[in-house]
This record gives C-alpha cells, sequence and structure tokens, in this order.
C-alpha cells in the first residue's frame, strides 16, 4: 500500500496542485492538520477538492489553524479522525486533532487531558479490529520527545501523546505542526513521521506491507 503523507497546508491550493501525481499514485492519504490558514469552511472545501481528485480515500485531522467550520466540514465529509476511527483501505486510522494549548491565539488549542482523552475515544473504537489490521495514528501534534518535535532544538510535543506512543507501538504514526522538525524515524516498533509542511513544498511517501501480526512500514520525505 503507497501512502501519500501531507500536513500544514496553510490554505495553498497551489502546493496541492503540484502533488497531483502523487495524489493519483496514492492508495491511502493521511493528512495532518492545518489545512488553512485561519480559515472555514470554504477554504477547506476547495483544498479537500483537491486532495480527493484520485481515488484513494482520506483520513484527517485539524490543526491548530483550522477554524471550527472547517472542523465541522472535516467531520460532515467522513474524513475526520479527530477523537474518532476511522477505517480507511483496510488500515485502521485513530486520530486527535489541534495543537498543544500554549498561547490560546489559534482557533483549536487542547490541554494534554484533551489531547489524551481525544485519542484514547479513538483507540477504544479500535480494540475489536487491532489484530485484523494495522493500526495508524494520526495527530497534528506530535508525540514528546521524539525527532519529530524539536523545535530550536528542544522537545515541544505533547507528554500525553509520548504515553499513548508506548503503550500502543502502532505501525505508523503521522503527525505535522512543528514545520521545522520533519523527519522519518523509530520509537520502538513504531515509524514516525513529520512530513513538513506542504505550503513549503514537503511531503512524505510510505509504503506499508505484510500481514497480522508482521506489519511493516517504511517511508522517505520528498519535496
Amino acid at each position: 500500500m503507497r501512502i501519500l503523507i501531507v500536513s500544514d497546508i496553510h490554505g495553498s491550493a497551489d502546493a496541492l496542485r503540484a502533488v497531483e501525481e502523487e495524489i493519483e499514485a496514492a492508495d491511502l492519504i493521511l493528512a495532518a492538520g492545518d489545512f488553512t490558514d485561519f480559515g472555514g469552511a470554504e477554504e477547506l472545501a476547495e483544498l479537500i477538492g483537491l486532495l480527493g481528485r484520485g481515488k484513494a480515500p482520506i483520513a484527517a485531522v485539524p490543526g491548530n489553524c483550522d477554524r471550527a467550520g472547517a472542523r465541522r466540514l472535516l467531520e460532515a465529509e467522513g474524513l475526520s479522525a479527530d477523537g474518532r476511527l476511522l477505517v480507511a483501505g483496510g488500515v485502521l486510522v485513530a486520530g486527535a486533532g489541534g495543537g498543544s494549548f500554549r498561547t490560546g491565539l489559534t482557533p483549536y488549542e487542547r490541554t494534554e487531558e484533551e489531547l489524551d482523552e481525544s485519542i484514547e475515544a479513538a483507540l477504544n473504537q479500535a480494540a475489536d479490529h487491532v489484530a485484523a489490521s494495522p493500526l495508524v495514528i494520526l495527530t497534528h501534534t506530535p508525540p514528546h520527545g521524539t525527532d519529530v518535535d524539536l523545535r530550536h532544538g528542544s522537545h515541544v510535543g505533547s507528554r500525553a501523546l509520548r504515553t499513548i506512543l508506548d503503550e500502543v507501538a502502532p505501525v505508523l504514526w503521522v503527525s505535522g505542526h512543528i514545520h521545522e522538525s520533519r523527519a522519518v524515524s523509530r520509537e520502538g516498533a513504531t515509524l514516525l513521521v513529520n512530513p513538513g509542511p506542504l505550503h513549503e513544498g514537503w511531503y512524505a511517501v510510505a509504503e506499508l506491507g505484510g500481514r497480522p501480526g508482521s506489519y511493516a512500514v517504511e517511508a522517505e520525505l520528498r519535496g
């Protein structure tokens, strides 16, 4: 399975048009939030229209810069994994949207408790499926203490999400938010990917294969 991974589009329709071939080649698209740059439903509609040009199912979470209208549309379109489980292309996607609470100046900031509750709600729905399908966790905020949450040399990710990472060990964890921390790395059995901001031309492509009990995934950064 070929997975296109994008994040932090920040309203750039041109950036999505630039990866049209990748969209068409994908079997699954994972989008880790900040579709808009403080935009609402109208802006989001254009962007998900471009992202959906191919045949691949889309699983997404909103980012801290996506306003309530954009978040509601993402849910209405059946694309949001924020606090819920999506089954997309035979993959289980459990998600938590929004950014860690810092300034209160962006539309969707969440406390550690809220992030924990959101991902736990999604994982509870996955309990009956995990043995038969690969589990992917999709968040805007990265887990703390990893290669995908470094900002100016300091780890700024969520400690609650780090606990989930250590306890659940999904085959793949996709996040965004920290633009300067684009990376592919491993933490135990989990491959972590921060594709970097698509509005600057960055994205990632992953290949997922194997069978229950022995799923394998590799990814590379592109752009």
